[in-house]
């Protein structure tokens, strides 16, 4: 019966599924008394008193995390049988815990009430039951992020009251007639099978059931084939996603029949071709284009102008020419412009400057020239600004520095640009600041100490699963040496940044530097810097790029940046460093004598050449020097007496000589002190003779 709301089969069931499990942080603190339905994450029929819902998600430890410790409240341990009690279920969420890698149970399939399962993230692994087939009133199953292959989709096909299916990750390798069992769940409004290596789309179809399918993302699938025609017979598409495929062809007309599409993502594929410029007639809905990584060529239509709903526009890495389109409007809500890594020419258009919601413009890697137009301070959302790899001339604007405050990627590194470089360090967001290899000279400013985002370093945390147990760990993402590359995972985490190698720069290293305790990477490389290495620098806590080489930097290496524990790559040739290379801690990683080349005054591991034979040569050479200066401190001594005794001698004798006056008071005067000197020595001498 009935006892507190709560029936006492499900409390038991409820509280075996409990002893099954380890509980870190106590999540489930409040499943004790009689009254399950008062539980967390428990919910109950008002009516009936059955349990109907057991959510117990644990919404912070999907594969990439913020810093919320959200791994730490993930439940682990096994699904206990007793669970199958709960036979009124409708909603089942156990996503982002860990089951230790077991498969899921196959009696989830008995739940014949269930409307939502949701396993996603949660540590499973082995072949999905096909017993999920007997839920035919499920609508929404999400078996994303685990360890999954199901070599015989048939089962989907019996999901007929199915809406969302998220499988990414599941691996249907074996699956051969995938699609034709999604193309049999009538309702089906969102299907996500990325990362599933579905391999191939069938040539043809008789008929494209997907009347309902709103969503549909196939990317990372390897699927080698043309797009297929029958795709633009979904009309009710509003994202499609085949991105990261081997697709190969031109994009097919029919998909200019998806009229309410808003999102089209075709990146990473070989498609060619030339870019429609009907796209604005038949989708003019669309928010977010990618056809980037592909092989395109042509010019970039104007009609893209005109897409007034567009958001993001992403061709970058393709062989489109011709000029960056100069039409766009101040009604634009674009976000996102990414023409990089392209042959355009030209300048900047000014119309760009309409887009005052842009947060991000990469127009790197063409053969733009010109200078940076003035009317782009406008763009104050500017968080992006990537010009790099370019013909660009002239000063770096101060404006940069005094009105996209917002910014905090500037890439203008191997342009033309010159002269010094401005006051930039009132950006308070800037984290990755990349003017290499230009002609820009004058000193680093001090002022370089002062950017705020770069004074301190985020920490973020990641959660993975082994057989055995679950980890934390403070995830560190870099990249390692000079060259960005943008598309790299590790180059997510390259989090900040600063890089003036190779210019003009001159005078010394600002040790105000050193306040920059976030900085991951410093280049300073292929300049004419002078002085000596800051100490300072030592206190960049969080450094793992350190290049100084090819300055004319003096002075002794600090021993500080032996305590840089991050620190991965290390370059100070062809500079006058003299002394010891400092040791201990990290620097005894390096063992590359390249990363000292060129400083013929340094001595000690990893070098061949020794401290001490260098030192005792130093010492001589010192002592030799000391001696030379000695003598000659002796002859100038000397030589003052002696001009000291003739000027004196000739200045007395020759006013003697002048004045008859003069000389007669001299000479009683010398009396007078020789008779004092004589009476005084008779005395003392009398006194000692007394005393003996």
């Amino acid at each position: 019966g009935i006892s507190h709301g709560c029936r006492e089969t499900e409390r038991k069931a409820l509280i075996d599924f409990k002893r099954g499990l380890h509980d870190p942080s106590d999540r489930l603190s409040s499943w004790v008394g009689e009254d399950c339905c008062a539980w967390e994450g428990v919910g109950c029929s008002n009516i009936s008193g059955h349990v109907i819902k057991l959510d117990l998600r644990n919404s912070q430890v999907y594969y990439w995390l913020d810093d919320d410790p959200g791994c730490k409240r993930a439940l682990r341990g096994d699904i206990t049988p007793s669970l199958r009690s709960l036979q009124q279920l409708n909603r089942l969420d156990l996503s982002g815990n860990y089951f230790m890698h077991k498969p899921i149970p196959k009696f989830l399939g008995a739940f014949r009430r269930l409307t939502y399962l949701n396993l996603s993230g949660a540590g499973f692994m082995g072949r999905v039951p096909d017993q999920l087939g007997n839920l035919s009133t499920l609508q929404h199953l999400d078996l994303s992020y685990n360890c999954h292959w199901d070599d015989n989709s048939g089962w989907i096909s019996l999901l007929t009251s199915l809406r969302h299916l998220n499988m990414t990750w599941v691996d249907f390798t074996n699956a051969a007639n995938w699609f034709q069992d999604l193309n049999a769940l009538p309702h089906i409004q969102e299907i996500e099978l990325s990362s599933c290596d579905l391999g191939t789309f069938p040539r043809s179809l008789s008929h494209v059931n997907f009347t309902s399918l709103t969503t549909l993302d196939l990317g990372y699938n390897d699927i080698n084939s043309t797009i297929p025609d029958w795709l633009g017979n979904i009309k009710n598409l509003k994202s499609l996603d085949l991105s990261s495929n081997s697709l190969c062809g031109s994009v097919p007309a029919s998909i200019g029949n998806l009229s309410l599409l808003q999102h089209l993502v075709l990146y990473s594929n070989d498609l060619n071709g030339n870019l429609s410029p009907r796209i604005t007639n038949t989708m003019p809905s669309l928010q977010w284009f990618d056809l980037s990584m592909n092989n395109m060529s042509g010019e970039i239509p104007f009609s893209y102008c005109q897409l007034r709903y567009l958001e993001g526009l992403q061709l970058y890495e393709n062989n489109l020419s011709g000029v960056v389109p100069n039409c766009w409007k101040d009604s634009s809500n674009l976000l996102l412009l990414d023409l990089s890594s392209n042959k355009l020419v030209g300048g900047v258009p000014d119309s760009l400057c309409n887009l005052q919601t842009l947060e991000s413009l990469h127009l790197s890697h063409n053969n733009l020239s010109g200078p940076i137009p003035l009317c782009l301070k406008s763009c104050t959302e500017l968080a992006t600004l990537d010009l790099g790899h370019n013909n660009f001339i002239g000063n770096i604007p101060t404006w940069i520095g005094e009105s996209l405050l917002s910014l905090k990627t500037l890439n203008l590194r191997s342009n033309a640009f010159n002269g010094s470089i401005p006051r930039l360090s009132s950006l308070p967001s800037l984290r990755i600041l990349d003017l290499s290899n230009n002609n820009l000279s004058g000193m680093i400013p001090q002022s370089f100490g002062d950017f705020s985002a770069l004074k301190s370093a985020p920490t973020y945390q990641c959660c993975y699963f082994n057989n055995n147990s679950l980890y934390v760990e403070d995830m560190w993402l870099f990249i390692k040496g000079s060259e960005i590359k943008y598309t790299t995972i590790r180059q997510l985490s390259m989090d900040t940044l600063i890089d003036l190698s190779n210019n003009y720069l001159s005078g010394n290293i600002p040790e105000e530097l050193g306040n920059l305790h976030g900085l991951r990477s410093l280049n300073l490389s292929k300049n004419y810097l002078i002085g000596q290495i800051p100490w300072s620098i030592g206190g960049m806590k969080q450094l793992e790029v350190l290049d100084l080489s090819r300055n004319n930097l003096s002075g002794a290496i600090p021993s500080d940046l032996a305590a840089l524990n991050f620190l991965d790559h290390l370059n100070l040739s062809y500079n006058n460093l003299s002394g010891r290379i400092p040791n201990g801690n990290q620097l005894q990683t390096f063992i590359d004598p390249s990363i000292y080349a060129g400083n013929p005054n340094l001595c000690g591991p990893p070098l061949i050449k020794n401290c001490t034979v260098n030192i005792a040569k130093a010492n001589k050479e010192e002592q030799s020097e000391d001696s030379s200066k000695s003598r000659m401190e002796t002859l100038w001594l000397y030589t003052s007496i002696t001009l000291g005794f003739i000027i004196g001698f000739w200045a007395t004798c020759g006013s003697l000589l002048l004045q008859q006056t003069w000389r007669t008071s001299y000479f009683r005067a010398i009396d007078n002190m020789f008779d004092k000197l004589y009476v005084m020595m008779v005395v003392t001498v009398a006194k000692y003779k007394r005393k003996l």
